[in-house]
């Protein structure tokens, strides 16, 4: 008990220092920016083209972009429009059941659709020309925001009774590897069906048709090859997404919004492998083709809001979604030209969520703002795995797996209460405080009950130090959901992996520390400087069960890191109508490893801990999404010709190497860095015209698995498996031609 308290005071002081020693030097670092500032201004800068509206008296933390201000970047969507705000990115929000722990980073005429699609998916849906202007929020402003230290309000023009042109986009796409074409067809209209309802309808069909090729050799410990394979996968998507958002302004009063989402997919892969001995003699080869006769995905939202008056407003949310992928997969293998086994797979899963959820929203004053609250969710996964093998002539054999069928469910229920303090128009503080409890059952296979209830307080303050300098420092306490996939065995045919369920596993928790310093200039200038600091306790990596390597706990480690991202105009340094922009991440993990007892990163490859979600528009660099890798950058270049109504961007990115530590094996994966020329012009009358060069190097993906005997511990190598893989949504050279406009 002393012990834990000794360590619990400990942690806290470490909090303390965390989140108050980067709050001091932002401080120091604001001085030079703050006097630069007031340099430029007395200078007599001269005024941009178009400028950011500047916040009213009483609402410091609020900045306006008109829609004018994206007008030269040729905007097709809001997505496009949410990117080109300096300093700015999409955030997707963490993929979790419910509907509150799922916010990112934007909001919709000052809301969160009821609808758990991505944020940034949802902005595309939206066309540019139905955008009246986008509003970035500092310190809060709504529970919707999620605790997200900045938050974009994307404010859509009223109908006015009028239906809006027919959007459409129309995109061809040749890939490398496969030498096929894609294609991506999105047609979207708002139609007005009376002057207070409106509907939205948005219809996409995406076409992914690439092809992965890899070379992987095997050696022993000594170095030597011992033999070398070629393996290819052919992969074919075809999908039909239809969405449809529906507005109606039920009265004085009365907001009612209601979501639907239907998305099938038609997909296939062709898989090969050939075995060859070092002297190239064949050993074995393998061909076979994976089906998924059942892939869809659906759902439904409806949300209600009631003013009671200017002070008080009620929303209610329901949410329903539903998800069913099954698999068959039939693998061929040869000895030589002999067939000696075939394998056959079969998995089924299914998901489903019902959410509930309910604000209140009270103005208690000029200076305070409460928002409280309730969600209940109902979650249930069901899988099944089977797997058996077949010489010639004989009959199936079943592979028995520890959990393969087995079902999970999840009651879970919340209630919070957040307060909004502008204490000044230079200070804000939000804080909020939110407490979760629920029931996970587990039958099938495995049959466990668990309940689990916790705390989950956050607090986030903002200071305006200047005129054009934010900074913002927040403690947040964070839960993170179990992956009910992890209750469940799965296996790696390619590989010939297996991964064990496990019923006990247990969420991550973690106190999170952050400051932001955010320092704008001029009208497209700015950057974001953030250091963070997280204390995890239960940090989720593989652990070994019964010899078999599973998802698991490994005890408490800690995330130390910078991240910074910004917007220069380079009209002063002499290049016109230019702009870069800088996204990047620094930062360090630590956990004891259970098997060598040896301090070391968390693990980064397949099977680590989700991150957040980052989200991008069309045709634009890549994301930037590091996870739990040391480091990663999106830097772009985009140079406008106004004369011929057209703009180049240049684009780089990488992450560092994904590394993974299982119970026989260290795995590292690595690929090169990512380079994208895209090229706009709206030169023609009426359309868009995109074409685009995407991953110019065709970077390989490196992988390297060292096996150890008798396990990692012994640190002695028993061989190396080194692939390097071309091709995959990041190593694909491709080709694009995109046209958009409206009728």
């Amino acid at each position: 008990m002393v012990e834990a308290e000794a360590s619990g005071r400990v942690r806290v002081r470490r909090l303390i220092g965390a989140a108050v020693g980067p709050l001091i030097l932002s401080g120091l670092l604001a001085l030079p920016a703050a006097a630069q500032q007031t340099d430029d201004q007395a200078g007599g800068q001269p005024a941009p083209d178009v400028d950011p509206v500047a916040a009213a008296p009483g609402d410091a933390a609020r900045q306006v972009f008109d829609a004018a201000y994206f007008a030269h970047y040729n905007p097709l969507s809001a997505a496009d429009m949410v990117v080109r705000i300096p300093g700015f990115e999409i955030s997707d929000g963490d993929d979790r059941r419910g509907f509150g722990a799922t916010s990112g980073n934007v909001l919709v005429n000052g809301e969160r659709p009821s609808s758990k699609a991505t944020i940034s998916e949802q902005l595309k849906r939206i066309p540019a020309t139905s955008v009246l202007r986008v509003e970035i929020i500092s310190g809060g402003g709504s529970a919707d925001a999620g605790g997200q230290s900045r938050v974009a309000n994307v404010v859509l023009k009223p109908s006015a009774g009028r239906s809006s042109p027919t959007s459409y986009v129309l995109a061809l796409r040749q890939l490398e590897y496969s030498e096929r074409l894609g294609w991506i067809v999105q047609v979207s209209k708002t139609l007005s069906l009376t002057d207070d309802i409106d509907l939205s309808l948005d219809l996409q069909a995406p076409n992914i048709r690439g092809r992965t090729e890899a070379f992987e050799a095997v050696r022993a410990s000594g170095g030597a090859l011992t033999e070398y394979r070629k393996q290819y996968q052919q992969l074919n998507q075809i999908g039909l997404q239809a969405s449809a958002n529906l507005k109606w302004r039920a009265g004085e009063h009365d907001r009612i919004n209601v979501n639907a989402l239907y998305y099938p997919t038609d997909n296939s892969t062709g898989i090969g492998s050939v075995v060859y001995a070092p002297d190239t003699t064949l050993r074995r080869q393998t061909f076979g083709r994976a089906d998924y006769p059942t892939n869809y995905r659906g759902e439904l939202g409806a949300d209600w809001e009631h003013t009671f008056s200017d002070a008080l407003s009620l929303k209610l949310i329901g949410l329903g979604t539903t998800s069913v992928v099954d698999l068959s997969q039939q693998l061929d293998t040869f000895l030589g030209n002999a067939l000696s086994n075939t394998q056959v797979q079969t998995t089924h899963t299914e998901t489903g969520e019902r959410v509930g959820r309910a604000v209140l929203t009270w103005r208690a004053m000029e200076s305070h703002t409460l928002e409280f609250g309730g969600e209940g969710a109902f979650n249930f996964r069901e899988t099944s795995l089977g797997l058996t093998n077949q010489a010639p002539g004989g009959a199936p054999v079943p592979v028995a797996f520890a959990v393969a069928d087995t079902r999970v469910e999840e009651i879970r229920g919340e209630a919070f209460l957040a307060d909004i303090w502008t204490i000044s128009d230079q200070l804000a503080v939000t804080s909020k405080l939110t407490f979760e409890a629920s029931r996970i059952t587990q039958t099938g296979d495995a049959a466990k009950q668990r309940e689990f209830t916790y705390p989950k307080p956050q607090v986030a303050v903002t200071w305006k130090a200047t005129p054009g300098s934010d900074i913002r420092a927040s403690v947040t306490r964070d839960i993170a959901q179990l992956d009910f996939a992890e209750f469940a065995s799965s296996f790696n045919s390619i590989d010939a992996t297996t991964i064990v369920g496990n019923p006990d596993l247990e969420p991550e928790k973690a106190w999170k520390a952050k400051v932001e310093w955010d320092q704008r200039f001029g009208a497209k200038g700015a950057f974001t400087l953030g250091l963070f600091h997280d204390e995890v306790q239960d940090v989720r990596d593989l652990v070994v069960i019964g010899g078999n390597d599973a998802y698991g706990n490994i005890g408490d480690g800690t995330r130390d890191g910078v991240e910074f991202r910004g917007t220069l105009p380079l009209d002063d340094i002499g290049i016109p109508h230019a702009e870069l922009r800088v996204s990047s991440v620094l930062q360090k993990t630590r956990v004891t490893d259970p098997l060598t007892g040896e301090t070391r990163a968390f693990s980064s490859g397949d099977n680590s801990t989700p991150a957040a979600r980052a989200g991008s528009s069309t045709g634009g660099p890549p994301p930037l999404n590091p996870g739990n890798r040391d480091w990663g950058y999106v830097v772009s270049y985009r140079q406008d010709f106004p004369a011929f109504k057209s703009s180049v961007t240049l684009s780089a990115a990488r992450n560092a190497d994904r590394v993974e530590y299982k119970r026989l094996e260290y795995i590292d994966i690595g690929r090169g860095d990512r380079f994208d020329i895209n090229f706009e012009t709206t030169a023609i009358p009426g359309i868009t015209v995109r074409l685009g060069f995407g991953n110019i190097s065709s970077p390989q993906e490196i992988r390297e698995r060292i096996f150890y005997t008798p396990d990692r511990s012994s640190g002695t190598v028993l061989r190396t498996e080194r692939r390097s893989n071309g091709g995959g949504g990041d190593g694909t050279r491709s080709f694009t031609i995109q046209i958009s406009g409206q009728f």
